[in-house]
């Protein structure tokens, strides 16, 4: 496949470049807040690139830093190369720049799915170790047409056909996209207005690629009538009515659903068989994500089987579904428990006191270093079955006070070279102040 080529003449259409003052009314649109720290993703695109600038001048104008970050995913030779030409760029313009690298062996199937999942890794991680809550990426109004069009081919429903939202978060981190109703044609100018070059990515025309003959589509749409700004405005129909959607579902958790510190939740099933279907969909979707911790939870028709399974009084069996195991009479008639799954019981992460991390979408894990050390490595994983075995014998109160046994076996432990050593949601320390006291809150993400 042939190198990125650097380019610096205008696009066929003259637009008008984005000025500061429209660009800080998307600012404010996008709830980004001022003097703050922020980061911006720029792979040295067109799109990002006029995003690094705008966004600089921004934060020059109104206080604040930006740090602009680029992930090497490193699928193509060069690509480092061409990481350091952005660097060199942004320093010209007086912007901090980070290169993240996406280590490890690639997957040889759904490559853009993997890449997607670990640059948000990636740039959410730097985020946390650096203290800054807010990241700026550059989809634009063709992203959010090509994205309404690739979710519709698959049968999305309303969430999905709602395409990219202005503001989510991952991991806690806030993820901005204020161009989304931007054409790629004025941000191209915009860099051409100010003598900067950027890079075009062959990728982005490599047919293996859904999105590439999305692209095409969207194009050829344009030229019978239907351009990428009638199918953004569809999806932000869409989005108008999911987020009254998401009010609806919101308070119909807030009356059938208790939640637990320990990520797990309760369901009262006949409320939830009162509420229109639209309704308890979304509602359901919600609480897996939040308890599956799966940046996209189930939809479609796997939602609709799984709200007919939950709802089905007759058939008593237990499923799993985004992440989550779904047990019927979880605390008694007409209640439902709803827990993690329980997977990869034999993972074990390294961890170091002083350390913070985000665990399996779910947790924000702070290690803080006791008196006297450790001996040895210690590493943090799901506590298993296994686990539980060797210190049930050893917990105080017995299991009346104890979440039930299904979200036990996948809370988060501390292990040690000789067994577990210590699961704080259980109030278990083999050996006080020999190791790490984990810090644990529940991070529910924004669905």
């Amino acid at each position: 496949m042939a190198n990125a080529v650097a380019l610096s003449a205008p696009a066929p259409e003259y637009p008008e470049p984005l000025g500061a003052s429209e660009f800080d009314q998307l600012m404010d649109a996008n709830r980004v807040p001022a003097g703050v720290a922020i980061a911006a993703a720029v792979s040295g695109g067109g799109d990002s690139m006029a995003l690094a600038l705008l966004a600089d001048d921004w934060c020059r104008r109104h206080g604040g830093t930006l740090t602009a970050l680029t992930v090497d995913h490193g699928l193509r030779a060069g690509s480092d190369a061409e990481a350091s030409k952005v660097g060199g760029w942004l320093a010209a313009a007086g912007i901090g720049h980070r290169i993240l690298v996406w280590d490890g062996d690639k997957p040889a199937t759904g490559i853009q799915a993997a890449a997607r999942a670990a640059r948000y890794g990636l740039l959410t991680d730097w985020a946390r170790r650096n203290r800054t809550c807010h990241i700026l990426v550059a989809h634009n109004l063709e992203d959010q047409a090509e994205t309404f069009l690739m979710r519709a081919a698959q049968g999305a429903g309303m969430y999905g056909l709602a395409g990219m939202a202005p503001v989510s978060r991952r991991r806690g981190v806030g993820i901005h996209r204020p161009l989304l109703e931007i054409s790629g044609a004025r941000l191209r100018q915009t860099l051409t207005a100010k003598c900067q070059q950027w890079i075009e990515d062959p990728s982005n025309a490599n047919p293996a690629f859904q999105r590439t003959h999305t692209r095409r589509l969207v194009t050829a749409l344009g030229q019978v009538g239907a351009p990428a700004t009638r199918l953004a405005l569809l999806a932000g129909h869409f989005r108008s009515a999911r987020t009254r959607l998401d009010g609806l579902a919101g308070a119909l958790i807030g009356g059938a659903v208790v939640r637990h510190t320990t990520g797990y939740c309760q369901l009262q099933t006949q409320i939830f068989r009162c509420a229109p279907l639209m309704v308890a969909l979304h509602a359901l979707r919600k609480i897996l994500g939040e308890i599956g911790g799966r940046d996209y939870p189930a939809s479609g028709d796997k939602l609709e089987r799984g709200l007919g399974r939950l709802l089905d009084s007759g058939d008593d069996r237990a499923f799993t579904l985004a992440g989550c195991r779904i047990i019927k009479a979880g605390g008694g008639p007409g209640t439902v428990l709803i827990c993690r799954e329980e997977r990869n019981a034999g993972e074990r992460l390294t961890v170091t006191a002083g350390g913070r991390l985000f665990w399996r979408g779910v947790f924000e894990i702070a290690l803080e270093g006791r008196d006297g050390g450790s001996d040895g490595p210690v590493y943090l994983g799901p506590l298993g079955q296994v686990g539980w075995s060797e210190i049930a014998s050893k917990i105080e109160g017995g299991d009346a006070l104890l979440p039930p046994f299904p979200v036990r076996t996948a809370l988060p432990a501390l292990f040690d070279r000789t067994g577990v050593a210590e699961v704080p949601h259980l109030g278990y320390v083999r050996v006080a102040g020999r190791l790490p006291v984990i810090g644990i809150d529940w991070v529910r993400p924004a669905l």
